[in-house]
C-alpha cells in the first residue's frame, strides 16, 4: 500500500496513544474500567470470593480491555472507510451516525455509573416494598415512561424523525402487547427481574464473582469512545486514508486501519492489565469500599454527561488541530522514521521538539525560528558518491541572516555558508551547490540565524545535482542537444496556445458559477489572476473536518499574495455549512453544489478531492483524500512558489 506495511501501521498507532488528541479518551477509559474493577471487588468482598485465581481475574481484566479495543476498532475502521472511500455514498450519513452513538452511549455509561455507585439496585428494592405497590401497579407509570422514552429516542438519533418515529411504535407495540397499559404491576415486575438478571449474578444484587459479565458492555463502550474521537492525522494514517480513497483498495485499507487501531489500542489493553494490581489495594480498602464505589460511578456519570452532550468531542476534535496535530505529526513521523531506519536513536529528541525534521532528496521542508527555536535542522538518506544541491529561499517577508552546516554521518562538520536576507528573500539561493558526497548514511543540515532573536520563515531542499565538470559531449550527444533543443522550442510555442479544457493537470478547469453560503454567487473565471485551490467537500465528511483549519492557516499566510480557497459542498445544507464555518472560524467562500452538477462535471467520486489551479486556471494539481499540511505545502509551493 504504496510503502506502508501492517507493521508500521501497528506501530504508527501505537506511537498515537501518546498523542493530545487520545488524552480525552484516557480518563474516560481508565474511569470506566476502575469503576468495573470496583464493583466487582466489591461484589466479591460481599460474596466471599476471594480465594480467586489472581491469574484468572488478570484473565478477566484482559477480556475486558480486548472488548473495549474490539469495539473500538469496530468503529474506527468502519467510520474511516465511509468516510474515505465511499464518501460519495454514505459518507453524509457517517455524522449523524457518530452523534446518533455518542448520546445513546453517554445514556449508557450513566446507567453504568449508577449501577456501579449501587443506586439501581437500592431504587429497585425500593420498588419492590410493599407501600409503592401502588406506584407499579399505575398505568400512568406505563403512560410517563414511553413518553419519556420517545423523547429519549428522538434526541438521541439526532431529531432524526423517520428514525426516532418507527422505534417509538415499536415500543408502544411491544408494551401493549405485554400488557403495560391493562395490568403495569405484572409488566414492571417482569421487567425489573429481567433487568437485575442482565446486570446481576442472581436477584440478591451479588454480581458474579469472577467478574465475566459485561463484556458486551465494554465493547459498546469502545464503540461509543471511538465515535466520539477525532484521531490526529499523522503522515502514515494520512497516507492510508488518502491511498484507501483514491485506489478503492477496500480490502487493503481495511486491513491498514484495522492494524493502525490494534496499535492504539495495545497500551489499552496494558492499562487494563496494570489495574489487577489495584485489587489488592481496594480489599485492603474493605472499610472505605462505599466512597470508593459512589466515586467511581460519580466519575462514569460525569465522563457520561460529557460524551452525552458532545463535550468529550469537542475535547478530542480542539486536541486534534493547531499545536497539537503538529506534535502528533511528529510523534508518528519520527517514531515510523526511527524503525525505518531514517533516523537514529540520537536523533529522536531533536526529533519530537520539532527542530529535526527528516526529510528526502528532492523534498522541501519549512523552517521557522518564529516559534523560539535556536536552530532547525534536517536529516537525510544519501549514497555514496551523491551530488546534491542545498537550495533555500523565502516563504514569508521575514529578515535575518542565516548560516547553514553540513554535518556528516558521523556528525563531523563538512560544509558551512551563510546567506543574507538581501538574497534569500529575493529568489532561490544555493549555499551549498554541487557537493559530493563521499559515503552513504544519514547526513544532516543546521541552518541557524546569524544572531539572536531573529525571526525567519525559509523553505529548504536537498536537491540531486549534475557533477560540474562533465566530459565533453559526444557529436552524437550534440545531435541529441539540438534534437532536444527543437522539441523544447515545438513545446514552447505550444505551451502558448489556449490549453484545452479538461480534468487533467495541464488543462484548463471547467468554468462554473455556484452560489456562496452567504448568498452571493462566484464564477471560477472571473478569479484569473489568482491561483485557486477547488476543494469539494461535506460537513459529515470526517476528513474534510480535519483539513479545513490546514486551509484556513494557508488562506491567511497566502490571501494577500493572490491565493483563493473556494470550497464546495454537496449532499449538504447552507445552514448546516454556516455552522460548520462558525465552529472552525472559516473566512474563504464557502459554497453549495445545489444540484450534484458541478461534482460530474469535475467527476468527484471522493470527499474531499482538491484542484490547485494558477491564474490562469490551469490546473496545477490534484489530489484527491485527505490532505495532510505537508501535501498542502507541496501543492502551494507549485502555485504561489515565492
Amino acid at each position: 500500500m504504496e510503502n506502508v506495511t501492517v507493521g508500521l501501521a501497528v506501530a504508527a498507532g501505537f506511537l498515537s496513544f501518546i498523542s493530545p488528541c487520545v488524552l480525552p479518551l484516557v480518563p474516560a477509559y481508565i474511569g470506566y474500567m476502575g469503576g468495573r474493577m470496583t464493583h466487582t471487588v466489591s461484589r466479591q468482598t460481599a460474596g466471599g470470593a476471594l480465594a480467586s485465581s489472581s491469574l484468572l481475574l488478570r484473565l478477566h481484566l484482559l477480556l475486558h480491555g480486548l472488548a473495549f479495543v474490539l469495539g473500538f476498532t469496530l468503529v474506527f475502521v468502519l467510520i474511516g472507510l465511509l468516510t474515505t472511500a465511499f464518501a460519495s455514498i454514505a459518507g453524509q450519513y457517517v455524522s449523524a451516525f457518530t452523534e446518533s452513538l455518542g448520546r445513546i452511549g453517554g445514556l449508557v455509561i450513566i446507567f453504568f455509573g449508577l449501577q456501579f455507585m449501587g443506586f439501581l439496585r437500592r431504587f429497585f428494592q425500593w420498588l419492590r416494598q410493599k407501600e409503592h405497590a401502588r406506584l407499579l401497579d399505575s398505568a400512568w407509570l406505563s403512560v410517563g415512561f414511553a413518553a419519556a422514552a420517545s423523547l429519549l429516542m428522538y434526541w438521541g438519533f439526532v431529531e432524526q424523525i423517520l428514525i426516532a418515529l418507527p422505534l417509538t411504535a415499536a415500543l408502544l407495540l411491544a408494551m401493549h402487547i405485554h400488557e403495560a397499559f391493562t395490568q403495569p404491576a405484572v409488566f414492571w415486575n417482569r421487567l425489573l427481574n429481567r433487568i437485575e438478571l442482565m446486570l446481576y449474578a442472581d436477584t440478591r444484587g451479588n454480581i458474579a464473582p469472577d467478574g465475566r459479565e459485561g463484556l458486551v458492555g465494554s465493547a459498546f463502550m469502545g464503540m461509543v469512545f471511538s465515535a466520539g474521537w477525532t484521531p490526529c492525522i499523522g503522515p502514515l494514517l494520512g497516507t492510508i486514508l488518502t491511498v484507501a480513497a483514491t485506489t478503492g483498495n477496500v480490502a487493503q485499507g481495511m486491513l491498514m486501519l484495522t492494524a493502525y487501531s490494534i496499535g492504539l489500542g495495545i497500551p489499552f489493553v496494558i492499562t487494563a492489565l496494570l489495574m489487577n494490581s489495584a485489587r489488592g489495594m481496594l480489599r485492603r480498602l474493605q472499610r472505605r469500599m462505599r466512597q470508593i464505589e459512589l466515586f467511581s460511578g460519580a466519575l462514569l456519570i460525569v465522563i457520561g454527561l460529557m460524551v452525552a452532550s458532545g463535550q468529550l468531542q469537542s475535547l478530542s476534535q480542539t486536541f486534534s488541530r493547531g499545536e497539537f496535530a503538529d506534535f502528533t505529526f511528529r510523534v508518528e513521523e519520527c517514531g515510523v522514521g526511527y524503525l525505518e531506519g531514517r533516523l537514529e536513536l540520537r536523533h529522536l529528541g531533536a526529533c519530537l521538539n520539532g527542530s529535526l525534521i527528516p526529510v528526502a532528496i528532492n523534498q522541501s521542508a519549512d523552517g521557522n525560528f518564529s516559534r523560539g527555536l535556536a536552530e532547525q535542522q534536517y536529516l537525510f538518506q544519501a549514497e555514496a558518491g551523491q551530488i546534491i544541491d542545498v537550495e533555500i529561499r523565502s516563504v514569508a517577508d521575514a529578515v535575518g541572516d542565516l548560516n547553514i552546516v553540513l554535518f556528516s554521518p558521523d556528525d563531523a562538520e563538512l560544509a558551512a555558508a551563510s546567506i543574507s536576507d538581501s538574497l534569500i528573500f529575493e529568489g532561490k539561493h544555493y549555499p551549498l551547490a554541487a557537493y559530493a558526497l563521499d559515503r552513504g548514511g544519514l547526513y544532516r543540515i543546521a541552518v541557524t540565524p546569524a544572531s539572536e532573536n531573529e525571526s525567519a520563515r525559509f523553505r529548504i531542499k536537498i536537491r540531486d545535482a549534475e557533477p560540474i565538470n562533465a566530459p565533453p559531449a559526444s557529436p552524437r550527444q550534440s545531435l541529441l542537444t539540438i534534437a532536444n533543443s527543437a522539441l523544447n522550442s515545438i513545446t514552447s510555442i505550444a505551451a502558448n496556445l489556449e490549453p484545452p479544457v479538461g480534468l487533467t493537470e495541464g488543462s484548463r478547469a471547467p468554468d462554473f458559477t455556484v452560489r456562496t453560503v452567504d448568498g452571493e454567487s462566484i464564477t471560477l473565471s472571473e478569479l484569473r489572476g489568482k491561483a485557486v485551490l477547488l476543494n469539494f467537500w461535506g460537513t459529515w465528511c470526517g476528513p474534510c473536518r480535519r483539513e479545513m483549519p490546514e486551509f484556513q492557516r494557508a488562506y491567511d499566510r497566502f490571501s494577500q499574495d493572490g491565493f483563493e480557497i473556494v470550497a464546495i459542498a454537496f449532499n449538504d445544507t447552507f445552514e448546516a455549512i454556516a455552522s460548520f464555518r462558525d465552529e472552525f472560524g472559516l473566512s474563504f467562500p464557502l459554497a453549495l453544489d445545489e444540484t450534484g452538477e458541478l461534482n460530474d462535471a469535475y467527476g468527484i467520486q471522493t470527499r474531499p478531492s482538491s484542484f490547485l489551479l494558477d491564474a490562469d486556471g490551469v490546473i496545477l494539481a490534484r489530489h484527491f483524500g485527505l490532505m495532510t499540511e505537508a501535501q498542502l505545502g507541496e501543492m502551494l509551493a507549485k502555485a504561489i512558489p515565492e
